[in-house]
């Protein structure tokens, strides 16, 4: 983040100010947020000084604290708030004893650790789990981090160092102006996606880029449109070019009418990413020390073989607020509006942080909708909006199709163990060892309000994917009880009632046997076999299968 920021700066207000910018346009995840307003709440206390006392500090502490625990709609005791309560109150008591910032600084950080240790006490999940709660301890190190700063370094040396390196890098390599934005398509097996993302850091910048086993979509701002495409045809067969004019204030009459935004949480199959005008915001994942950008660095395939080898579990991180604020802005150069949908609101801040950025950036012309599902149930919203655009809904049509669509679709996962989500905390190891004595097997559905919930058990794998089927099928009405205890199975007529997908965590085998049941039970075709990705994978674990289902509105099959 500091070799961001406008160096030298003598004023504390201004320095405060640019820190805190930076930090809530990058900040990932809820503690992100919270670290992020806290950043800002001081630099609203700093405003307008160029130097501060202790008192001062304090000041600034307690609306930093405010804003902080405003942040977050539902706050709970145990978390980083609670360590961040305990420091404040240490802060504010020193500052009527002392003038010595260290001195305030080594006492309070003491109080801090403290009130960390703490937090299994204050909350449930944490006891259970033996664990301290981790945005508190980012707290805690990121004091820490300030205190040894302050006694042994100088922010000037390597800043001037870097800057000055990173600028003279760029000028190098793609020169001052970026006149175009090209979009284009490869193909080929196993395509090598590293070395390609590696050869066009080199050709601009910008790039919003999806990546599959197979596939990767490109847009990126580049001065060499034609060597974009010499390069991509160099690791695959391309397709789908354009070379767009990137010019700010292109008229409205030459833009296209509409893009689709969505986050890497979305499964959806390479013929519909490339067939239509959508984009992803990418989420972070990471891999015990290493974090990777999700469909650029790592892909489903690479995530589930390094989940494999690794003793720890993947995490994790929403997209930052700078991350959709760039895709938006990007976008809006050469299409006249956005329709952009994303993860449960329930289970990610991601569409929060997507309706903050619209805000900032047009709230008149990006529309940012909460699916309230998730993986290929997410997937099958989007097919939707698709096909309804085609039709050349009006915008507001449009919207009301969607929010219908988002309304109708649900999702069945069933899983093989709770080995997963007992290391993320969702469930209590008391629960997974009697489940696993048993060898019961949750089947979770993603609820009316986006929530996971239990809706069925089995005993033993086998009966695993027949229990996912039978709460698929009944909830499209295909079949009663009793035409499913006799495993007698009506075909549907001609028309289409219902739109379906399969997903699986690294388990083609068993989501193909399940996509051709819900083929054979129902007479319809399923729309996309998937494999997770890993915001669903992480939780799950390998071997899981999940039915997605959209109820289809009448008329636009």
């Amino acid at each position: 983040m500091i070799d961001r920021l406008s160096l030298p700066i003598s004023a504390l207000g201004e320095a405060s100010r640019e820190i805190a910018l930076t930090a809530v346009s990058s900040a990932l995840g809820y503690s992100g947020i919270i670290l992020s307003q806290f950043l800002a709440g001081l630099a609203e206390g700093f405003q307008n000084l160029k130097r501060a006392s202790l008192k001062n500090f304090a000041q600034a502490a307690s609306i930093a604290f405010e804003r902080a625990y405003k942040a977050i709609k539902q706050p709970y005791e145990g978390t980083v708030l609670t360590v961040c309560r305990d420091w404040l109150s240490e802060v504010k008591r020193l500052s009527a004893e002392t003038e010595n910032f260290v001195d305030c600084l080594q006492e309070s950080l003491q109080k801090a650790q403290n009130s960390l240790a703490s937090t299994p006490q204050l909350l449930d999940i944490l006891k259970k789990n033996r664990v301290v709660d981790a945005g508190g301890k980012a707290f805690v190190l990121f004091l820490e981090g300030i205190l040894t700063f302050i006694k042994k370094g100088n922010v000037r040396e390597f800043i001037a160092e870097d800057r000055a390196g990173a600028a003279a890098e760029t000028q190098r390599r793609i020169g001052p102006e970026l006149p175009h934005c090209v979009e284009c398509c490869v193909r080929k097996q196993n395509l090598n996606r590293l070395d390609l993302v590696a050869a066009l850091d080199d050709l601009g910048q910008e790039l919003i880029f999806y990546g599959s086993k197979d596939y990767a979509k490109i847009r990126i701002n580049t001065p060499f449109p034609d060597k974009i495409f010499s390069v991509a045809s160099e690791f695959g067969k391309i397709s789908g070019q354009r070379i767009l004019p990137n010019e700010s204030d292109l008229p409205q009459e030459e833009k296209r009418p509409l893009a689709f935004v969505t986050d890497t949480t979305c499964d959806l199959s390479d013929e519909h990413i490339a067939n239509n005008d959508v984009y992803f915001v990418p989420i972070k994942v990471q891999i015990e020390d290493r974090v990777f950008t999700d469909k650029k660095d790592i892909i489903q395939e690479e995530f589930y073989a390094k989940m494999a080898s690794s003793s720890v579990l993947p995490k994790t991180s929403q997209p930052s607020l700078l991350d959709f604020k760039r895709t938006y802005k990007s976008l809006l150069s050469h299409y006249q509006s956005i329709i952009s949908i994303h993860l449960s609101s329930a289970l990610s801040g991601t569409f929060h942080t997507a309706l903050q950025a619209a805000q900032a950036i047009a709230p008149q012309r990006i529309t940012v909708l909460d699916s309230k599902n998730v993986s290929v149930g997410l997937g099958l919203i989007l097919i939707e909006g698709f096909r309804a655009y085609k039709k050349k809904l009006s915008p507001r049509d449009l919207r009301a199709r969607l929010e219908k669509s988002i309304t109708g679709t649900d999702i069945f996962v069933g899983i093989p163990t709770l080995k997963y989500l007992i290391k993320g905390g969702r469930v209590t190891k008391a629960k997974g060892l009697v489940s696993k004595i048993l060898n019961i097997n949750p089947v979770i559905r993603v609820s009316e309000d986006g929530r996971l919930e239990t809706i069925g058990k089995t005993i033993g794998h086998r009966k695993l994917e027949k229990k996912v089927l039978e709460l698929a099928l009944k909830r499209m009405g295909a079949v009663s009880e009793r035409e499913w205890e006799s495993e007698k199975y009506p075909l549907q007529d001609e028309k289409r009632h219902v739109s379906l997908a399969v997903v699986h965590s690294n388990a083609q085998g068993l989501a193909k046997r399940v996509a051709d049941l819900l083929t054979r039970h129902t007479g319809q075709p399923v729309e996309m076999v998937m494999n997770a990705s890993p915001v669903l994978g992480a939780h799950v674990g390998p071997g899981a299968v999940a039915v997605a289902i959209l109820k289809l509105t009448p008329g636009l099959s």
